[in-house]
């Protein structure tokens, strides 16, 4: 950015906090006895012509590893892209977008096969386990198609540069994408700086009523969120009583010399295991806090069964995730395929009645839980069910072993899992990554076209 750029951003900054100190003290007034909620992601755009079939692809790189990669690089090269850049060339290209700063790009070459969907997945989700950068682009191994999202850039910008860059080879045309995106951004930073002193005095004028506005929605949005917490909150109570009566209704006495210590040590985790959960669902405040209450009643839903298994003089099961269709379940005992109306396939953990019931092609025991008013299986009555799921899985993988079940459902779309094969989900090829992300296609549109793309057949 030149030094006249940064003057005006510089002049920008100081008459915007005269916008500031003149309405933070009434907003503070009207919001300080009430908690600060979590602010909602900005809804973003996205471009596209055609939504995706679905498909299963094994993926040798997960979001994760992804994410680790892009926290100290400017570059990613996923394993089925294969050796497509030679170590000058990654160097090359690291050095040009790490000068790029006011665009702030990351990027990621990925296999030539890629769809535009699993791309929409992609994004987001490493964007989330990064936590930085304002511009993530995809660029296939060929060089031959590209996408990105910006919050600095909206879509249509984007599929701009994109068209500008195609039938580079991919080292040129990442770098020139990098420099086309930081002058785009330097030159809207420019534009905006004019337009902000134009409407300096208007938006003195309507803070007022903006910031009405704002409490307003505030209150709705804490109205919501009580709501779900209660839903959550009624749930989790029905999976901690269910395990209280289950101890209860074996009723062991420990204090029995002539009981097996193994049995005993078993059955006293569960009773513990019970407690924690008890005590943690009573200290549970936000959806968070809930993760702990399921983590404990993983464990006493196991060591349930372990004593049951020693009281009945069979060898103890090993440790295996919970139940998928219903936790309450307890352990599972075998992987069966399996996929909710409309998606598609993926294996999941399952105990000896539900694997039965997959396998005949009936319908399993599902876990429903409180949701509106009514019930929905637990992977579909939206965000503030994910850290009670969670807590089931936490020490088996948790969000990575989650996101692979959770594919095409409403919590699967929260957890960025794997990218491979999965649709746009219930927001179809166009929708929303949230975030104050805008998605920009490029080459990966439909038909021919996606904001001046080249690829068909998405």
């Amino acid at each position: 950015m030149s030094t006249g750029d940064r003057g005006v951003r510089a002049v920008r900054r100081g008459a915007v906090s005269v916008i500031v100190a003149a309405v933070a003290l009434p907003v503070f007034a009207f919001t300080a006895p009430a908690q600060a909620a979590q602010a909602q992601p900005a809804a973003a755009q996205i471009t596209t012509t055609q939504t995706a079939g679905t498909r299963t692809v094994a993926s040798a790189d997960n979001v994760g590893q992804i994410a680790r990669g892009l926290m100290d690089s400017r570059l990613y090269v996923t394993s089925e892209a294969g050796n497509v850049l030679s170590p000058a060339d990654r160097s090359a290209i690291t050095s040009a977008l790490g000068g790029d700063r006011d665009a702030d790009i990351r990027a990621v070459v990925v296999r030539n096969g890629v769809s535009q969907a699993e791309v929409r997945q992609l994004l987001p989700a490493v964007a989330e386990r990064v936590g930085k950068g304002e511009t993530y682009v995809a660029v296939t191994a060929d060089g031959s198609r590209m996408g990105a999202m910006s919050k600095k850039l909206d879509r249509g910008e984007i599929n701009q540069l994109v068209t500008r860059t195609n039938g580079t080879p991919l080292k040129e045309r990442l770098i020139q994408f990098g420099d086309l995106a930081e002058r785009k951004v330097d030159d809207k930073a420019r534009s905006s700086s004019i337009g902000e002193y134009v409407t300096l005095g208007v938006l003195l004028m309507v803070v007022a009523a903006a910031a009405g506005g704002f409490l307003v929605v505030r209150k709705r949005r804490l109205d919501r969120q009580a709501r779900q917490m209660a839903d959550l909150k009624a749930g989790v109570e029905e999976d901690v009583t269910l395990l209280g009566e289950d101890i209860a209704h074996l009723d062991l006495d420990v204090m029995d010399s002539g009981l097996d210590p193994g049995t005993r040590a078993d059955y006293e985790r569960a009773m513990n295991s019970y407690d924690q959960a008890k005590r943690e669902t009573v200290r549970a405040a936000k959806p968070q806090d809930m993760q702990a209450v399921t983590t404990a009643l993983e464990d006493g839903r196991y060591y349930m069964t372990a004593t049951r298994a020693r009281l009945s003089g069979e060898p103890v099961p090993e440790r295996r995730a919970p139940c998928f269709f219903n936790p309450q379940h307890g352990p599972s005992v075998e992987d069966v395929t399996w996929a909710p109306p409309g998606g598609v396939p993926r294996s999941v953990p399952a105990c000896a009645a539900d694997a039965e019931a997959v396998l005949k092609g009936t319908d399993p025991d599902v876990r429903m839980v409180p949701s509106g008013g009514g019930r929905r299986p637990y992977w579909d009555a939206g965000p503030a069910y994910a850290p009670y799921a969670g807590g089931y899985y936490y020490g088996y993988g948790g969000i990575d072993l989650l996101s692979g079940m959770m594919i095409g459902t409403m919590l699967g779309s929260m957890m960025g899992g794997g990218w491979g094969g999965y649709g746009a989900g219930g927001a179809g090829a166009e929708g929303d990554v949230g975030g104050g992300w805008d998605f920009g296609g490029g080459d990966f549109g439909g038909g021919g076209g996606f904001g001046g793309g080249d690829f068909g057949g998405f």
